[in-house]
C-alpha cells in the first residue's frame, strides 16, 4: 500500500524543542511506517524564515512537495507540487483569529473546507463544496475526511509534538487524499503560527 491509497493515516510530528521545523512519520494505523513529512526553511535578512517547502518522501523518493510561500502578516497558504513540478492543488487559511478554517482547492477551483477545533475541540471536518469529478454523485456539504488530534503523552508536550490522525472516505482517489494529507500539515503550522503570535 501507498501513503496516497491509505483511507486512514496517522501523522506523529516528531519532537522539537529548540528547531523550528517539522518533521513527521506518516503511518499505518497499525503502526506501519508509510512515509515521512521534512520540512525546509528558507531564511533570508537576519536569518528570518521567508518560506519553507515540506517533503513528503517513501522508500527514499519523493512523492510530494508542500511549497509555503512567505506572507508577512497574512493567512498561509501551502502550494501541492508533484515531483515533475506540475501543481496538485492549494490549501489556504481562510481565518486568522479562532480556531483555523481552511480552504481546500483543486486545479479546478475551490473543492472543501476543513473546520473544526472550537472551543478545544480535537476534531476537524472536511466537507464537499464542489466535485469537479465528471461522474460524481456527491454534493454541497457531504463528509470527505475527518482529523482527530489526539492527545499528547506527559513526554511529548515537553517537545511539542502533536499526532493526527486523517480518516477519509473510501471511495477518494490518491490526488485528493494527498492533498488531504497537505490540509493536515497546514493545520498544524497555522495552529503553530497562532500559538506564537498569542506569546
Amino acid at each position: 500500500m501507498t501513503v496516497f491509497d491509505a483511507p486512514e493515516l496517522v501523522l506523529r510530528e516528531q519532537g522539537r524543542v529548540f528547531s523550528t521545523r517539522h518533521h513527521y512519520e506518516v503511518l499505518a494505523p497499525d503502526g506501519t511506517a508509510l512515509a515521512e513529512v521534512a520540512e525546509e526553511q528558507r531564511h533570508g535578512f537576519l536569518g528570518i524564515v521567508t518560506s519553507s517547502r515540506h517533503v513528503v518522501v517513501a522508500g527514499g523518493a519523493p512523492l510530494l512537495f508542500v511549497e509555503r510561500p512567505a506572507r508577512w502578516g497574512q493567512r498561509l497558504e501551502f502550494h501541492a507540487v508533484r515531483p515533475d513540478g506540475s501543481p496538485l492543488g492549494q490549501v489556504r487559511q481562510e481565518n486568522s483569529w479562532g480556531a483555523p478554517r481552511l480552504e481546500i482547492a483543486t486545479l479546478d477551483g475551490f473543492l472543501a473546507r476543513m473546520t473544526g477545533g472550537a472551543w478545544g475541540s480535537r476534531e476537524w471536518m472536511v466537507t464537499l463544496h464542489a466535485d469537479p469529478r465528471a461522474t460524481s454523485l456527491r454534493k454541497e456539504g457531504d463528509l470527505l475526511a475527518g482529523v482527530h488530534r489526539r492527545r499528547r503523552a506527559f513526554d511529548r508536550v515537553l517537545v511539542d509534538a502533536d499526532e493526527f490522525v486523517l480518516s477519509t472516505d473510501p471511495t477518494l482517489g490518491p490526488d485528493l487524499r494527498a492533498l488531504l494529507l497537505v490540509a493536515v500539515v497546514a493545520l498544524d503550522g497555522v495552529r503553530d503560527q497562532q500559538k506564537r503570535s498569542a506569546g
